[in-house]
């Protein structure tokens, strides 16, 4: 999984923490939060009015995922 949508319609991309880091620090976005307190330090979510363009950010993600080595 790389990419969802958050009950409130907001974009929920997974990426390096690095990347996420940077985008929350530049005020695009947030921390994801699936439940109080249980924040996923690889997922980054954002609103429609983060002026933050989804399909790269979506494309960013599957690239992502895609090169992150799977455990069995």
């Amino acid at each position: 999984m790389f990419a969802t949508l958050s009950p409130s319609g907001a974009l929920v991309v997974k990426l390096p923490r690095q990347r996420v880091d940077a985008l929350i620090a530049a005020g695009h976005g947030r921390p994801f939060e699936p439940g109080p307190g249980r924040v996923m330090k690889e997922w980054l979510e954002l609103s429609a009015a983060s002026g933050q363009d989804w399909t790269s950010l979506a494309e960013e993600a599957l690239a992502f995922v895609a090169d992150t080595p799977r455990s069995i």
